[in-house]
């Protein structure tokens, strides 16, 4: 081949790329609503994505409810939940039982409103008295775990008041002075952005001067407003996403400024604190959804606007391409316009790529349904990342941290990788910490990064005493997820405890048995460690002398520690 033909096939190739409409769209599925939210999670925990909707429809009723997918083919299944519109959702595993929840603000006919579901894992859903703000029309609301106790805690803004709920862990909330700034209109989304291990609070709204962008520092539960100079806008929303897969997040903002201009903004993270502007070309965007998303699963973050743009009646549906140089070209995709819009993006027919759902307003409320055909498309199809391997634990008192090696991918940066947690005080239970995934497949309920962020580690505080077991899945750009981790654990020894002098027991190996000799009787809990502080192996013993098999142990030296009713004894053995 010849290099003139080389260059066409090259031009071909990418104009291709650029120009082909890679998704299908389907207007017949599901009620068509306007000013409402849609979410996207595995509610039924069948390892496909099911979808919640809700809003006002074309005679102005509200509606809510779950349309189950059985393989891909959504079946409408209601589930209880009363509607509302002008409203958000947000879903997550609040209580820990294993089954997805939602939490939803906005208004009804009674007037503003906020409802807490709890997933009674049988297809239906109980409405939780909670006591939470009600927010109202335009409002927002997000789960994160702000104190690092394995509980997801909620914050809802909107009506010129924020409020901080932190979960009890017993199915109720408190409300926790925070000093967050009061918004009316906002969005909120929490990341990591300084990667220290607590999640971060971008909040950007109406804070009584039209439009601004406030980032919250998260110092072990409480809030510090950061010195950025980041433009504002209100009506619109905002988003973190490691748009240059750097390793630290970046901003996109939409909405209207202070002239009431739809504008879309994208800020570099600087690594220092600080961001800075990215010219990126997007068109302005107002009252509709702004999505970092990796639709052609190159391993960067694109982007999806859509609502109302600059001028009378405009209102547009824009899918941008991220060139990887900090900037975006559009991608002509055939998508509706609408305003007054809400999204979903997830693979619900797991194929390997992002799907959509958009919702809005184009002459009466739609919902369309996108299936992402880029297998058909000169594109590549996505595949998970690695395992993490190289696993750690460290404890002191109640303060646990584990860590692991960085995953690697076939499309995403290393350093765009984000990791999920799974924990629990049985082996293979996620009570403490759920990973909102199928803990034998890795795949995702929610279409989300890991709740550990792009950092190597997770940290705990305020644990009970007690053996905790954890694992450690990898999620890429396109949020696939790997296997879970061979699961590890580690102990929180009790307070008031008794550390015995060493000549109080006797370890050794005889074989592959461990003998124990000890002057406290009664029951205990025998642990075997590496010296790396990993454990290896736990039983129960009992009385003054016990023999424990061993024989999956390796040869080397063990640290051996017995946990009784108040007294604690260590020691070290060799296996041969």
């Amino acid at each position: 081949m010849n290099k003139r033909s080389v260059l066409f096939f090259i031009i071909f190739f990418i104009s291709f790329a650029i120009h082909a409409q890679p998704f299908t769209g389907n207007l017949t599925l599901f009620q068509g609503i306007s000013r409402g939210a849609v979410v996207f999670a595995d509610f039924d925990n069948d390892n496909d994505l099911d979808l919640f909707i809700s809003g006002q429809d074309a005679s102005y009723n509200e509606f809510a409810g779950i349309y189950r997918n059985d393989n891909g083919t959504f079946i409408y299944a209601g589930g209880g939940i009363t509607g509302m519109y002008n409203c958000s959702a947000a879903a997550a595993d609040y209580d820990l039982d294993g089954w997805m929840d939602l939490v939803m603000t906005g208004q009804d006919y009674d007037g503003n409103i906020t409802r807490l579901y709890r997933n009674n894992g049988n297809g239906t859903f109980s409405e939780v008295q909670a006591g939470l703000y009600n927010a109202g029309a335009n409002g927002d609301l997000a789960w994160v775990d702000v104190n690092s106790d394995g509980y997801p805690d909620l914050v809802i803004s909107g009506n010129w008041l924020t409020r901080l709920y932190l979960n009890n862990g017993d199915g109720t909330f408190t409300h926790t002075p925070s000093g967050l700034q009061g918004m009316n209109s906002p969005s909120l989304d929490w990341g990591d952005f300084d990667n220290d291990g607590d999640p971060d609070l971008l909040m950007v709204g109406d804070a009584g001067s039209v439009g601004e962008t406030y980032i919250y520092i998260n110092h072990q539960g409480t809030f510090e407003r950061l010195d950025a100079q980041i433009e504002g806008a209100v009506g619109g929303m905002a988003r973190w996403g490691d748009s240059d897969n750097d390793g630290y997040l970046d901003l996109l903002i939409t909405g209207k400024d202070a002239t009431l201009v739809p504008v879309s903004y994208v800020y570099r993270n600087n690594g220092d604190m600080t961001f800075s502007f990215a010219n990126a070309g997007l068109i302005g965007t107002a009252l509709g959804p702004a999505n970092w998303i990796d639709f052609d699963n190159d391993g960067d973050l694109d982007v999806m606007l859509a609502g109302e743009n600059a001028g009378c009646g405009n209102s547009s549906t824009r899918l941008y391409s991220n060139n990887g140089a900090g900037s975006f070209s559009e991608i002509q995709a055939g998508l509706g316009f609408v305003e007054r819009a809400a999204s979903a993006w997830g693979d619900f027919d797991n194929d390997g790529d992002q799907d959509l759902v958009l919702s809005g307003i184009a002459a009466s409320p739609l919902t369309w349904l996108y299936r992402n055909d880029l297998r058909s498309a000169p594109f590549q199809p996505n595949t998970p990342p690695s395992v993490p391997g190289n696993i750690y634990t460290y404890v002191s008192g109640n303060y646990a941290v584990i860590s692991w090696s960085k995953s690697t991918d076939n499309q995403s940066p290393q350093e765009a990788i984000t990791y999920n947690v799974m924990m629990g005080t049985q082996p293979g239970n996620s009570n403490v910490v759920s990973p909102l995934a199928d803990p034998f497949s890795g795949r995702r309920y929610v279409t989300a990064p890991g709740n550990a962020g792009q950092n190597d580690f997770m940290i705990f505080r305020h644990l009970e005493p007690g053996t905790y077991y954890f694992s450690v899945q990898a999620i890429d750009q396109a949020f696939a997820g790997s296997e879970f981790s061979e699961e590890e654990s580690f102990m929180v020894l009790p307070t008031g405890t008794v550390s015995l002098p060493v000549n109080s027991m006797k370890t050794f190996f005889s074989g592959d048995r461990l003998h124990i000799e000890r002057t406290e009787g009664g029951t205990a809990i025998a642990d075997v460690f590496f010296l790396t502080g990993q454990l290896a192996a736990s039983a129960i013993i009992e009385g003054n002398s016990a023999s424990v098999s061993l024989s999956a142990l390796r040869p080397g030296i063990y640290i051996i520690r017995i946990t009784g009713k108040s007294a604690i004894s260590t020691g070290k053995a060799a296996k041969y």
